[in-house]
């Protein structure tokens, strides 16, 4: 039936499935998301027909009160607390043992303390620094390369990929929320899907805080001894 020759209702439809026609041939050319980022190894393109496992960003990461136990206590302005899984560091957690929650120990870390006298700005300033310069691949990890999505000098928020399945995990740092009197930087890497991660996130922390300690940060590592629980799930195996 030709256009001219339909009634009021038909033309209306017939314009309707165009427009949806059109949609869906906009839909179908828009490029595809990146299943890696930018800066990964030349061997991403060895796996690039292989099903990427990236998980769904988590709805509530960046600053915010965070419910430290039962008891009802609260860290303000805060980086998430992790969960039962050791697959994750945070500075964000309960340190009294008689109120934690299980496990709770096994993934906290101290804060990290940026050279004498450093502002909050030049602090976050240094890590972006440190963190743009991270090698991808470094200790078998992260070989889908990463890409910082948020930074201020208040937070820092980047997302690093492992080569082969595209595991993504999300990083964090952030001033204190006292750091005019106490100066202090918040930690947190976390993966996203599973429940081991093979000392990955242990692996990047430990490389971004050793970049720093030669920087005069007081950043401790996190080795078997720091973290005993940990390392008894993960073996030091680059996850695939």
């Amino acid at each position: 039936l030709a256009p001219s020759l339909a009634g009021p209702a038909t033309r209306q439809a017939l314009a309707l499935a165009g427009r949806r026609s059109a949609l869906a041939t906009l839909v179908s050319l828009a490029p595809m998301a990146a299943l890696a980022f930018d800066n990964g190894l030349p061997e991403m393109e060895k796996y690039k027909d292989r099903p990427k496992q990236r998980g769904p960003k988590p709805a509530d990461i960046g600053l915010k009160a965070r419910l430290l136990n039962a008891d009802g206590d609260e860290a303000l302005g805060s980086v998430k607390t992790c969960a039962a899984t050791p697959n994750c560091f945070t500075t964000t957690g309960d340190r009294d043992i008689s109120t934690a929650p299980p496990g709770e120990s096994g993934h906290l870390l101290p804060t990290w303390l940026p050279p004498k006298g450093a502002t909050a700005a030049a602090a976050m300033s240094e890590l972006e620094s440190v963190v743009k310069a991270y090698k991808p691949g470094q200790a078998g990890i992260d070989g889908g390369g990463f890409e910082i999505v948020t930074s201020s000098d208040t937070y820092l928020y980047a997302q690093f990929a492992s080569l082969r399945q595209g595991y993504v995990d999300d990083v964090e740092f952030a001033p204190v929320a006292d750091y005019a009197n106490s100066p202090a930087v918040q930690v947190r890497s976390a993966s996203r899907l599973g429940y081991l991660d093979y000392a990955v996130n242990a692996m990047r922390l430990n490389y971004i805080s050793k970049e720093l300690r030669a920087k005069g940060w007081t950043s401790p590592e996190i080795t078997t001894k720091t973290h005993p629980e940990y390392f008894g799930y993960n073996l030091p195996k680059p996850r695939a």
